[in-house]
Parts: C-alpha cells; sequence; structure tokens
C-alpha cells in the first residue's frame, strides 16, 4: 500500500483505520483469552523474583493456580443452547425449516456454541455471512474471531448499522497475512509481508492514516481483489455480552480475574506453607561456624531424613520452628470462591462443597441468578443470531422475513421431568396451549416437534383409512317408501 495520504472512506483508508483499531484491543482480547484457558500471571513474581527464583519455588509458583474463570464462563454458556428459528414469532408455532437447513448446512449446532463461548470470554465475537459458491449451495455462515475481526459501526446508531468491517488472519500455506476489507458493495482483498518487529504488531497506537507501521498492503491481483455483495448490508454480525450504549460489548470475566489473583496469591502462601511444614526449618545454637577457602560460610550439616545431626560440644543445642496453621489460608480461598459466586451469580455448590448438596427446592433457589442471567443474555445474543439467519436468507434471494422473528432457545433452568411434564399437561388439557407449544416446553427440539406433528398426522390418516366410521343410519323421515 502506498505511503501516499489515502482517499477517505476508500478500502484501503478503512484498511488502515481498522487495523489501527483492532491491534489496539488485541492485547485486552488475548488477557481474556489466557485467563478463560488457566494462563494466569504468576502470583508475587517481579522481575528480581524471576531472576533470582529457584526450580522448586518457580515449580511452587506455577502450580499455585486453580481455574474458576473457566467454570464460571462454561456454567453460563452450557445453558445457552439454540434449539430453533421462528420466521414470525406471533404466526409461526413451529420454527422454520429453510432457516434451519441454513442453520443446519452450517454445522451452527456446534459454531454457535463457540460463538456464544468467544462472546462470553472477550465481549464480542462475529458470525460471517455470505453466499455459497454455486447457486443452489447454502449460505456459508461462519464463526469469526475477535483478535481477528473489528467491526465499524455507523455513529449514532448505537451499534445497530455497520459501515465497515475488516478481517486479518495469517496465511501460513502462502506464508503471507491477509486481509478482507468488508464494505456495503463488497469485500476488498488485500495481502502483505509481516516484517514488522512484535513489539510493532502488539503496541498499542493512536490512529494515523498516514503512519507507516511497516506492513505494506497490497491489493490481490489477477482480478482476485474484489468480490460484489447482492444486498448491500456489511456481512459481519457482532454477538455481543453484556452490551452497553457505548459499549460494544464485555467480557464475563471482567469481575472475577482479580478475585482469580487473589486466590492463586493464598494458593501459592498455602504451597509455601506446607512446603516448608513439610520439611521443618531447624535451628541449632552453640555451633561454631565453619567458612572455606575464600572465607564463605559453609553449611555445617547436610540435613536428610536418613541422618542425625550431632555435635560433641555440650553447649550446642538443637530445635525447630513450630508448625504453620494453614486454616487460616484455606478459610481465606474460600472466602474469595464465595465471592466470585456472589459477583457472578454462579451457583455455590458449582464453585465450592460446603455441608450437603442441595436437592430439589434448594436447587431451584440457588440457581435462580444464573438462570435470570443467562435469560437475559439470551435477548442481545439471539438479535445477532437472527440477523445472521436473516441475511442469509437474502443472500437466497429470499424478501425480507418479517421483523418479528426469533430464536428459540432451550430452557435455561433444570426444572425435573416429572414436574414439568405434569404442568405442561396441565395447561394441555385445559386448553391454553396448543400441542407444539406443549412439546416445546416438555424440552424437544424444534426438529423432534416437527417429525412428531408429521407423524401424527400421518397415524390419523392411516387411523382413517383403515378403521372407516360405520355409515350412518338414516332417520325414519328420510327413508323414501317404495311402491
Amino acid at each position: 500500500m502506498s505511503t501516499r495520504p489515502l482517499e477517505p472512506l476508500s478500502p484501503e483508508w478503512w484498511l488502515k483505520r481498522l487495523e489501527a483499531k483492532l491491534y489496539e484491543r488485541q492485547g485486552s482480547l488475548a488477557a481474556w483469552d489466557d485467563y478463560y484457558d488457566g494462563n494466569h500471571p504468576l502470583p508475587f513474581l517481579t522481575q528480581a523474583h524471576n531472576a533470582k527464583m529457584h526450580d522448586e519455588f518457580r515449580r511452587l509458583l506455577d502450580e499455585s493456580r486453580s481455574n474458576f474463570c473457566r467454570l464460571v464462563v462454561d456454567a453460563t454458556e452450557e445453558r445457552l443452547q439454540v434449539e430453533g428459528i421462528r420466521l414470525s414469532a406471533q404466526s409461526d408455532a413451529q420454527a422454520d425449516q429453510a432457516s434451519w437447513d441454513i442453520w443446519q448446512a452450517n454445522q451452527m449446532d456446534q459454531e454457535s456454541a463457540t460463538a456464544i463461548l468467544d462472546a462470553l470470554v472477550k465481549g464480542i465475537s462475529y458470525i460471517s455471512v455470505w453466499p455459497g459458491e454455486q447457486p443452489d449451495d447454502y449460505p456459508v455462515m461462519a464463526v469469526e474471531d475477535a483478535l481477528e475481526t473489528i467491526v465499524e459501526y455507523t455513529p449514532g446508531t448505537s451499534y445497530r448499522q455497520r459501515d465497515a468491517a475488516l478481517k486479518i488472519w495469517e496465511d501460513t500455506q502462502a506464508g503471507v497475512k491477509r486481509a478482507n476489507v468488508y464494505l456495503r458493495d463488497g469485500i476488498y482483498k488485500f495481502s502483505a509481508k509481516d516484517d514488522r518487529t512484535k513489539q510493532q504488531r502488539t503496541s498499542a497506537y493512536q490512529y494515523d492514516p498516514n503512519q507507516d507501521d511497516g506492513l505494506r498492503w497490497e491489493r490481490l491481483t489477477d482480478g482476485k481483489d474484489f468480490v460484489g455483495n447482492p444486498i448491500g448490508v456489511v456481512p459481519i454480525v457482532p454477538l455481543r455480552n453484556r452490551p452497553r450504549t457505548r459499549l460494544e460489548g464485555q467480557s464475563e470475566l471482567k469481575d472475577v480475574f482479580r478475585i482469580q489473583n487473589q486466590i492463586n496469591g493464598f494458593l501459592f502462601l498455602l504451597a509455601l506453607a506446607g512446603y516448608f511444614g513439610a520439611h521443618k526449618q531447624r535451628w541449632a545454637v552453640g555451633v561454631k561456624m565453619m567458612v572455606d577457602e575464600s572465607g564463605n560460610a559453609v553449611e555445617p550439616f547436610d540435613i536428610s531424613v536418613d541422618k542425625m545431626l550431632t555435635a560433641e560440644h555440650p553447649d550446642v543445642k538443637f530445635g525447630e520452628f513450630s508448625q504453620t496453621d494453614l486454616d487460616g489460608y484455606i478459610r481465606a480461598i474460600e472466602q474469595k470462591v464465595l465471592h466470585i459466586a456472589v459477583t457472578t451469580r454462579t451457583p455455590r455448590h458449582y464453585l465450592i462443597e460446603q455441608g450437603q448438596s442441595p436437592s430439589g427446592d434448594a436447587i431451584k433457589s440457588a440457581e435462580s441468578g444464573l438462570i435470570k442471567k443467562v435469560e437475559r443474555k439470551q435477548r442481545p445474543f439471539g438479535e445477532g443470531f437472527e440477523e445472521a439467519l436473516i441475511l442469509a436468507r437474502r443472500f437466497q434471494g429470499d424478501e425480507l422475513p418479517p421483523v418479528d422473528s426469533e430464536i428459540v432457545w432451550a430452557d435455561a433452568g433444570t426444572p425435573t421431568e416429572a414436574e414439568t411434564t405434569d404442568a405442561v399437561i396441565k395447561k394441555f388439557q385445559a386448553n391454553l396451549i396448543p400441542r407444539e407449544q406443549a412439546l416445546e416446553d416438555l424440552g424437544y427440539s424444534q426438529t423432534q416437534i416437527a417429525r412428531m406433528m408429521a407423524q401424527a398426522q400421518t397415524d390419523a390418516l392411516l387411523n382413517a383409512l383403515t378403521n372407516p366410521p360405520p355409515p350412518e343410519t338414516p332417520s325414519p323421515q328420510d327413508v323414501v317408501p317404495t311402491a
């Protein structure tokens, strides 16, 4: 890419602008990834410690990390399961089969869970949508990592309309970096040799359209630099966790990582106290200190479990320091774990076992906060999935679907099967809900419901053919007397 001033709103201008913003946020997003994966900062590790650490001390530090961050995220993600999409929430009792076919063709049962997990960890993830390679192919939906993808929204639209998007990734086979700039009229494609230093790639910097950062982007050749967009919408849809008016999304670990660091610190102190408690520190008085040829003090005893300490002088005395009480460390760790439970509304029995395990109504009460949190997240995630499917339908040539389309989610709660069945049967028998809604409330997926409804219609037809109703007996007044 040339170093001359760029034309505002050109593909090169957008590439430069969004590239700077993408690199600026990569450090914080990678940090959330590390916390979820358990790669936490080592407790009490400073530059001076790092230079002086012995192998045993380093091992204790490495092992003094317990990953509650993963559990907090997984407890939420496992209750966010998409089961179908209704084209119209008002008039469609069952899931829309055409939308569900697109969903299944793109393996979105699994990929939607990945998108939700990424959004919970990093605060944002994206779904890209594009037409299939052949006219009869399903549109392609793919999960995009926020470490590689970024979107710029139309000012004043509160993250609803998108002006542009950028994806940058490593093409390891070709040995180059690639970039796609998504605008309303299509996709502009670039490639570059990355000769920058690591510091240049990871440092955050303010956007300057004329800044030379050492990365030379060039348009692809042979007519592969542009693909037109037939619907005029930037096809990168955000999935936002904890969205706010002026905040695209926020990691689920935002309120957890500091507490996790404190837990790691106490775990290290507990391990350290246990280590030295297992090898009690001993003292001796009256022992003459020996020195080597250089005048350095020499340890007078080689202490081990199979050796005895002896001294000839009668004034020499031996002893050992008192045992360290570990209960204080354990209580401090438990207190911090409970702090995580309160802060994230994660049930306590998920994090720590205290007393008898809850059951029945106690479980419902303990999980009520988590269920409400999950149900709240279904709304922004559902809007993202709905828009992605609407774009896919438009790429197929369909008209714009109704505005009241909705994602069908699995029940976020954990009711017992007997309780659910009893409540649904009573509602159905009282004609409060139709058969389709009853099957959905019982926990059947949209695919299962469609199959059962079709089977019920088939059974009714076969029954009518094999067991026709008896002919009606005419009433006396309808009988015509014969001559």
